[in-house]
């Protein structure tokens, strides 16, 4: 018996000319686990500009927090504040506290952020854009 010796380079151009269809990207979405899919879904919402809102007055702002305050309420602030990008900063979570003009903040990770009163330039309730 005698068996024919082909090339390997040959016989891999055979292969992937007619063989082997690629299917692109769509055979690595298989490779994603929850954590990747979830951290690009944030990526890609933190990607969206929230236009300006309309500035409150203080009263206004102070009226607001305290209303989301006593229901246990979740804010969505949007500050006077502007990021390297020139976009507002926003801020969300839950009023936990107040002293004097500063507001706490307990945000979603469970960490507190303090904020000056007059640093604030929209409340809305809860993740509201």
């Amino acid at each position: 018996m005698y068996l024919h010796h082909v090339d390997n380079d040959r016989l891999a151009n055979t292969f992937f000319q007619r063989d082997y269809h690629d299917r692109g990207m769509l055979k690595w979405g298989g490779f994603y686990l929850s954590d990747h899919t979830s951290a690009l879904t944030k990526m890609h919402a933190a990607e969206q500009v929230e236009p300006l809102q309309t500035r409150q007055t203080q009263d206004e702002v102070s009226r607001r927090l305290a209303t989301a305050w006593r229901r246990k309420k979740s804010v969505h602030l949007q500050l006077n504040v502007w990021d390297a990008n020139q976009v507002a900063v926003t801020v969300d979570g839950q009023v936990a506290g107040v002293d004097e003009d500063q507001i706490v903040i307990q945000l979603a990770s469970g960490r507190y952020q303090t904020l000056q009163l007059a640093a604030i330039r929209c409340v809305s309730s809860g993740n509201a854009v």
